[in-house]
């Protein structure tokens, strides 16, 4: 699979093209639109990127004070027509402050002819071609009020804790917990979520032991001048206004004489990371995860949580051979198996499920499913569901991604039960095989793109004890992660005893075909098997009845 293509592709030299992590840009009824007031995106300007010119990488350090700004703060109210909405905002403890809040007689940085009210509260489009404008404003109806009604929650929850906030944003959360968990599952509030995910990754931590590091990083690259530095920095330019493009935040004003602050601090994050960790450098989609950082913490956090994804949430994923997707792939393939057997079937055949082929020569399916890891749903889900997933990820670490990922397939797999059934009705018979291979793929690249409300993998599936991905947990995919990376490496050994591969001094390889028996031979017959415990059974609501009318007695 290589990395860093001129396309907007992934390339895998075993699958073919793989679709890249290309934004989706939502729609969604933002509870405000951006407030380009001048004095408080000066402001920002300082926050988010204090002192680093565009054409000087390496001046003067981060400030040291809590960078709690994020784009939400840019953020004033917007008249919305429902009384009801507007009193629960003012009723709520949401800050209104007159700094941030815009007013008819705020200034204004000219719109250009945008109308602003067509963006969300992140700075992304409401609609797209997967979500109209009208259906964004329709959920975020009910979903603002969802909002506001968490957020009360949580600051009851901190309160009852003893943790102050500083601006209303808190600088602590409470220690671990199941109803912490069930908290952050449910959303944490927008304008908490950079120092939220700083937080619960221990990005501080990371902070505190490298201070200086980050622009000393930036220093040491204006003084590198070897050909994998400038091959970084060929790509990244490339693909930096690629980032988000229809983003508000990212997008060069015809008045600017300057690139988009964002695409700077962008650019200065992802040359950093080229140099800290030379074995990744830069991977298509890293400007991704890094340009959704950006819109909640500063420069230096986002290189730091850059750093925690691609080493502790995502290892392996993002190096130079890919091997770490390939290996999360795997787990899912073998999670498939397990949790959606019926969905399983439809993709692999029952020769390679016997003798773990598919370990090594990954089903189809995983042309779409590759970006959902190297991207972290970013472009895959509209924004809301996207950041719900982000949440939890750093809460629960890197098995919440496996969760989504079958999440997801389980609705696809509803939505292909109904196309299969059309396609009996149309055409009085079953689809192909490979109808219905195209089938899949279709839905695997659209379904997602339309799951605008959170609530429909959440509350649906993920929240649902009696459904049996849930017993699914951060111990059983590091077990997973294990299995699949010594038995693709006994494989790799295999082939190379046998000489299916060139040999170290250059010999010619041998004509051997890597079937269903050389791959049998290779690969142990052990196979993997999930721990399974009374919570992973499927829970019968008559049965549980009868055990309440006993207990009752």
């Amino acid at each position: 699979m290589s990395r860093n293509s001129t396309t907007d592709h992934f390339v895998s030299a075993e699958f073919g093209p793989i679709n890249g992590g290309r934004p989706v840009y939502l729609t969604s009824k933002s509870p405000s639109v951006p407030n380009l007031n001048e004095t408080f995106t000066e402001d920002f300007k300082k926050r988010l990127s204090p002192e680093r010119a565009q054409s000087q990488l390496n001046t003067t350090s981060v400030a040291e004070e809590s960078t709690n700004v994020s784009l939400i703060d840019l953020y004033g109210g917007e008249e919305d027509d429902d009384e009801e909405l507007e009193q629960a905002a003012r009723n709520s403890d949401v800050p209104r402050s007159s700094t941030n809040s815009a007013s008819a007689d705020s200034p204004r940085r000219p719109s250009v002819g945008k109308d602003l009210s067509e963006y969300d509260r992140y700075g992304f489009k409401k609609h797209n071609a997967h979500v109209s404008q009208e259906e964004y404003h329709e959920w975020w109806d009910e979903y603002s009020r969802y909002c506001i009604r968490r957020k009360r929650k949580w600051q009851d929850l901190l309160e009852k804790s003893g943790l102050g906030s500083d601006n209303d944003v808190p600088d602590r959360f409470p220690p671990r917990s199941e109803k912490l968990k069930r908290y952050v599952r449910k959303g944490i509030p927008a304008e908490w979520r950079g120092q939220a995910w700083w937080h619960f990754a221990r990005g501080q931590e990371k902070l505190n032991k490298n201070k200086g590091l980050y622009d000393q990083l930036l220093t040491n690259f204006n003084e590198r001048n070897d050909k994998s530095s400038g091959r970084d920095l060929e790509v990244i330019e490339r693909d930096l206004h690629r980032t988000f493009p229809e983003n508000i935040h990212f997008q060069r004003q015809p008045t600017d004489n300057e690139e988009p602050l964002m695409i700077q601090s962008l650019r200065r994050v992802l040359l950093a990371f080229s140099v800290y960790n030379p074995k990744i450098g830069y991977c298509q989609s890293m400007n991704f995860l890094a340009g959704l950082l950006l819109l909640f913490l500063d420069e230096e956090k986002t290189f730091w949580m850059l750093v925690i994804i691609t080493s502790r949430y995502l290892p392996g994923v993002h190096n130079v051979n890919l091997e770490g997707v390939n290996v999360d792939q795997g787990v899912l393939m073998l999670c498939v198996k397990e949790y959606l057997p019926e969905f399983w079937h439809r993709i692999v055949s029952k020769q390679q499920s016997r003798n773990n082929e598919f370990l090594y020569k990954l089903p189809p399916i995983t042309l779409c499913t590759a970006s959902w890891f190297m991207s972290c749903f970013v472009g895959i889900v509209p924004i809301e569901t996207t950041l719900r997933i982000w949440d939890c990820l750093f809460y629960e670490e890197s098995h919440i991604l496996f969760k989504v990922s079958l999440s997801i397939l389980r609705i696809c797999e509803q939505e292909l039960g109904i196309a299969r059934q059309n396609h009996r009705v149309l055409r009085n018979k079953a689809p192909s095989k490979d109808d219905e291979d195209i089938e899949i793929f279709q839905v695997l690249q659209t379904v997602p793109k339309k799951l605008l409300d959170p609530q429909n993998i959440f509350d649906r599936i993920i929240f649902k004890r009696r459904i049996s991905l849930n017993n699914l947990n951060q111990e059983e995919i590091d077990r997973c992660r294990k299995y699949v990376t010594s038995q693709r490496l006994k494989l790799k050994n295999y082939a190379d005893i046998m000489g299916n591969r060139p040999s170290a001094t250059g010999g010619a390889k041998r004509d051997l075909t890597m079937g269903p028996e050389f791959v049998e031979n290779a690969l142990s017959s052990e196979v993997y098997g999930f721990r399974r415990s009374l919570t992973a059974a499927h829970w019968n609501n008559s049965i549980k009845e009868k055990v309440r009318q006993i207990r009752r007695k």
